[in-house]
């Protein structure tokens, strides 16, 4: 006949063979589960888990927790040595437990309630704001990924910035159901802004600018634009500072919040300008018909990146010896400078084909008579 003492063992290891299994099940139980309502989760917000899945997650961890703590409570009660001591320490606990069902009754279930309250929010409010943004990437054109990423980015922004306001705002109504007092925190807080504010101005009036850039999309990453006196290819745009990389490859930084005036070279459309120099002595009406021809042919080869026919607007200016006239092509974005260097070399071979001068810069030629020169002339 078996004891007590010998039988301990075997019910120890029956008891964790029991929980092991009891773990694994749980954990397979709780990613079918998972998995199954993973599926109810649009296609634009599966990048963030569903309130469900996270609480089927918490609900398995705090299930195979229970089943560890049930299991290490048989083992101390049937330990010989400390059955003694488990006795009067579960006296202690048993008051113990007492206590915190009262507290639990009086203020437990309003500070279950914040919490609840508090992720239902943060989760639907981001759920909430990425919906609304994958809606605008769906209006917007498919091809236009300068303004995919620029949803994007303002989808990340607002939904950190609505969470952290909200979780300050549930952490405070928290520690009021614990008696803790906040006045001293939300004291601290705002000194602690004011100073921060006071050290950091230069760096939240970049992250400011940088925002408004986004919002009212001045410019994109792909963009021509002339920033001060630095000009160049957008390679980087954040909420900090903007990255141009010039035609000599020099890459500039500059901080959002120095950005005064901007010019974007290429934002919907852009334009070829060229101003055509003849000779005074030309048919003038023969070479603009001649470059306006010019340029309709060049535009007939390419008719998605010169989007309009070519436009002569006629005599600009006229000097001494020249006479300039003006023509202008309206391009795709940012194609205005390949553009016009072909259609310069077009144009001035249809103008020397054609015989039509261009002003020469030489100095004029004096002549002198040698008879009006006198003696101290020689």
């Amino acid at each position: 006949m078996f004891t007590e003492t010998s039988t301990t063992p075997v019910l120890l290891a029956f008891g964790a063979i029991l929980c092991l299994i009891l773990h694994l099940l749980i954990g397979a139980g709780q990613r079918r589960l998972v998995h199954r309502y993973a599926g109810l989760v649009s296609p634009g917000l599966d990048a963030t888990p569903s309130l469900k899945s996270l609480l089927l997650e918490w609900l398995g961890h705090a299930l195979r927790t229970t089943v560890w703590i049930l299991y290490s409570s048989l083992v101390l009660a049937f330990l010989p040595r400390t059955r003694s001591q488990v006795e009067t320490v579960g006296t202690r606990l048993h008051r113990q437990a007492l206590h915190f069902f009262d507290w639990l009754s009086d203020r437990g279930f309003n500070i279950f309630i914040v919490a609840v309250v508090t992720i239902f929010i943060m989760r639907f409010t981001d759920a909430l704001i990425r919906t609304i943004f994958v809606l605008m990437k769906r209006t917007a054109a498919p091809d236009e990924a300068a303004t995919q990423r620029r949803l994007q980015t303002l989808s990340s922004i607002f939904s950190r910035v609505t969470q952290a306001i909200i979780f300050f705002i549930g952490l405070m109504t928290l520690l009021q159901q614990l008696n803790v007092n906040v006045t001293p925190i939300l004291a601290s807080a705002g000194v602690v802004g004011i100073a921060v504010g006071f050290g950091a101005q230069s760096l939240i009036r970049d992250l400011f600018s940088g925002f408004l850039i986004l919002l009212e999309d001045q410019f994109s990453v792909g963009d021509v634009v002339k920033v001060g006196e630095f000009s160049g290819t957008v390679e980087g745009v954040s909420l900090r500072a903007t990255r141009i990389r010039g035609l000599d490859g020099s890459l500039t930084t500059i901080p959002n919040g120095s950005i005064t005036t901007v010019s974007n070279l290429s934002k919907d459309w852009s334009r070829v300008v060229l101003d055509l120099e003849v000779d005074y002595t030309e048919d003038i009406d023969r070479a603009m018909r001649l470059a306006l021809e010019t340029a309709a042919a060049y535009r007939h080869e390419l008719p998605h990146e010169m989007i309009e026919e070519p436009a002569m607007l006629g005599v600009d200016r006229i000097s001494l010896s020249t006479v300039t006239i003006r023509v202008v092509v309206k391009t795709a974005p940012a194609r205005q400078f390949d553009l016009s260097r072909e259609l310069r070399r077009r144009i001035k071979n249809a103008f020397q084909a054609n015989g039509i001068k261009t002003p020469v810069n030489n100095p004029p030629l004096i002549l002198v008579d040698p008879a009006r020169q006198s003696p101290g002339d020689e």
